[in-house]
């Protein structure tokens, strides 16, 4: 004998019924049913049994599927008597509480049915004769006396308005021991778990107290929990509204006809934030020292880089720099205050042409690119220009200087800045000084910033000499001539011809 399932190849009715078995001699041996709920549809009939410990067993026959704990095990005749038989049977098991619903599976024999069948109700049973169903008692449903006279009086025939119930509803939760008194006028109050079966049909309202209310069945009225959850399960009715105060309505298929009120709902915990102990000043003198030192390392190596590669432009943006540091700054500024409208109009510009729509994305890199080669390369030829200017004052002082070169010149451009924020470093730790040394070496960086980036735009990225001040041919700035020869007042030799070599001294 095969069995065929839909879209599935055909597979061997000894090899289902070999795994049903093992798995029925692994799971639900023992367990206990805590309540049952029972689910009609056109073509298909279930009896759900919830165990005490979270877990649940469903027996259904689903559109022409025989399934036992979520796991096919054969198919049956639709309008057989397989099929008659168990919608009777989930008819029946929704009237009646659950030690009895089990009793009707348990007991359930009828007539007519094929082999296969026979097998599959002997499978059903079998997984349902280890499972237990005590009756429960009046010990489990704690229910809540009524309050004397002047006690605590809660209405809960309308729940429009649960704000005007909070107060009340709170006061309740903290009740204990025999303080533990309510009256629910035309109702009923329980402490506790509580949960109302399949067969089961109460008047409302009702009120449970540090509890979950668990609804398998029919509640003719409004129902109300504190820190407490609601749960409403398949084939369950509350034809009233539903409140819970520190908790969560959750409907997972159940019929709530009337609204849904939550009031401090509880949220998933966070994790606390950890504890950060304070840095030392040691500890952070050493960090802030190691991101200064990794800064200016990588702006070092790419000034080498940038000497080595384009000495030319850097030195014509580092000249620029030099003889027209007030108009560098201004142009620096100007440049910031038009950066973004200048981006807005160029895009726009693309936008408004057919062929300019596809170079959106490349003129965005392309700007951006530019950008970060105008601030970083007028940033390191303002330091080939500070650098320029220190060596030449020490070699005007009589200083002996193995090589200087601009690879000289960036280095020591960048360390005088450096020193700057080696002072922050130091101070940093102190509470005003350390912050008046921050904010002043980020005002200097900005300022030699924007004048590097000014002279950057002045120079056309160094392809322009116009602001340079190189109005003597290139043979005539040497060192000696500009630093030993004066340039204003009685010269010390004469100077060359502008298309002369000047004779040597």
């Amino acid at each position: 004998m095969l069995l065929a399932e839909p879209g599935v190849g055909a597979v061997p009715l000894w090899k289902s019924r070999v795994e049903f078995v093992t798995h029925l001699l692994q799971d639900d041996q023992g367990r206990v049913v805590l309540d049952h709920a029972a689910a009609l549809g056109a073509d298909a009939a279930s009896l759900h049994f919830q165990y005490d410990d979270g877990g649940a067993l469903t027996l259904s026959l689903d559109h022409g599927s025989v399934v036992v704990g979520g796991h096919p095990i054969g198919h049956y005749l639709s309008g057989g008597a397989l099929q008659v038989g168990w919608r009777q049977l989930v008819l029946d098991a929704s009237r009646t509480d659950t030690p009895a619903a089990l009793a009707l599976v348990r007991s359930w024999r009828p007539s007519g049915l094929s082999r296969d069948e026979e097998t599959y109700l002997a499978l059903m049973q079998e997984k349902v004769a280890a499972l237990s169903a005590p009756p429960r008692t009046a010990s489990q449903i704690q229910d809540v006396a009524p309050a004397e006279p002047g006690g605590l009086v809660i209405d809960l025939s309308d729940l429009s308005n649960p704000a005007r119930l909070a107060p009340l509803l709170r006061s309740a939760a903290g009740l204990s021991g025999p303080g533990l008194r309510i009256t629910v006028p035309g109702g009923r109050a329980h402490v506790g778990d509580f949960s109302v079966g399949t067969g089961e049909r109460l008047q409302g309202p009702i009120l449970v107290i540090r509890g979950n209310a668990e609804i398998f069945g029919t509640v003719d009225g409004n129902l109300a929990t504190v820190q407490g959850n609601v749960v409403v399960h398949p084939g369950s009715i509350v034809t009233g509204d539903v409140l819970a105060l520190a908790g969560q309505v959750r409907d997972i298929g159940g019929d709530i006809r009337g609204q849904i009120h939550t009031l401090d709902t509880p949220r998933a915990p966070t994790p606390q934030a950890e504890t950060v102990a304070p840095v030392s000043p040691l500890l952070r003198l050493a960090r802030n020292a190691s991101g200064v030192a990794g800064v200016f390392l990588t702006l070092l190596l790419v000034g080498l880089g940038l000497v080595l590669f384009a000495r030319q432009p850097l030195e014509v943006v580092s000249d620029t720099v030099l003889h027209s540091f007030s108009r560098s700054f201004l142009v620096g500024l100007l440049g910031q205050v038009l950066l973004l409208p200048t981006f807005g109009m160029l895009i726009v510009g693309l936008i408004l042409t057919v062929a300019g729509i596809l170079l959106v994305p490349f003129a965005v890199i392309v700007f951006t690119l530019l950008l970060v080669l105008a601030v970083l390369g007028g940033f390191l030829a303002i330091a080939h220009a500070m650098g320029e200017s220190i060596t030449r004052r020490q070699l005007a002082r009589g200083a002996s200087i193995v090589s200087a070169n601009s690879y000289r010149y960036v280095t020591v451009g960048l360390g005088a800045v450096a020193m700057l924020w080696l002072a922050w470093v130091v101070f940093g730790w102190v509470p005003l000084a350390g912050t008046l040394v921050f904010v002043t070496a980020i005002l200097v960086t900005w300022m030699l910033a924007t004048v590097g980036f000014g002279a950057a735009l002045l120079s056309r990225a160094g392809l322009k000499e116009h602001f340079a001040g190189r109005l003597l041919p290139t043979e005539s700035l040497t060192d000696e001539y500009l630093w030993a020869t004066p340039q204003f007042g009685v010269t010390a030799v004469k100077r060359p011809g502008r298309d002369k070599t000047p004779p040597p001294l």
